[in-house]
């Protein structure tokens, strides 16, 4: 293996490793709205703020509306971490554009946890957009060097055989 080669096998575990925490977002996120529906009281840290105010409002409107309230925050969780596990899909593909907005999105959240105090939110929020942006990092580095090794392929293929 040379230098390259290497360089590649490690961005790619780093790029992997950091679009991985879309999923486990999405995944605790949509766990914690299932919690939250069938009337628990616990959540993962790791989830997004935005989907536990919408089960917040259900919960307050099931009162007056009765459980369609919750149904529809549910679908409207749905949605939400659909979208976000969309953003860990695409961002896999290497479409950086993803990565960044899953990221503005997720800092987004994460403000929404300041605005409501949720100190602890915040904290992991900030943990987990270190991580984010340390996987987005290597996805730039990877993208650079699979174009390098592209260009030295096409180059030693224009080479004559000796």
């Amino acid at each position: 293996m040379d230098y390259d080669q290497i360089a590649h096998a490690q961005l790619t575990q780093g790029y992997r490793s950091g679009v991985k925490w879309f999923y486990w977002i999405a995944a605790l996120t949509i766990i914690t709205s299932f919690i939250a529906f069938f009337g628990g009281g616990i959540r993962f840290l790791i989830s997004m703020g935005v989907t536990q105010f919408i089960d917040a409002v259900g919960a307050g409107l099931a009162t007056q509306l009765g459980s369609a309230a919750q149904v529809v925050a549910l679908v409207l969780d749905l949605i939400v971490t659909g979208v976000f596990a969309l953003f860990g899909y695409l961002a896999g593909k290497k479409m950086l554009w993803a990565y960044i907005v899953g990221m503005v999105i997720f800092l987004l959240d994460g403000l929404l946890s300041l605005a409501l105090m949720d100190v602890i939110g915040v904290i992991a929020h900030a943990v987990v957009l270190f991580f984010l942006f340390r996987g987005f990092q290597a996805g730039q580095s990877l993208i650079s060097v699979e174009k390098l090794m592209a260009e030295q392929a096409a180059t030693a293929a224009q080479q004559p055989a000796i």
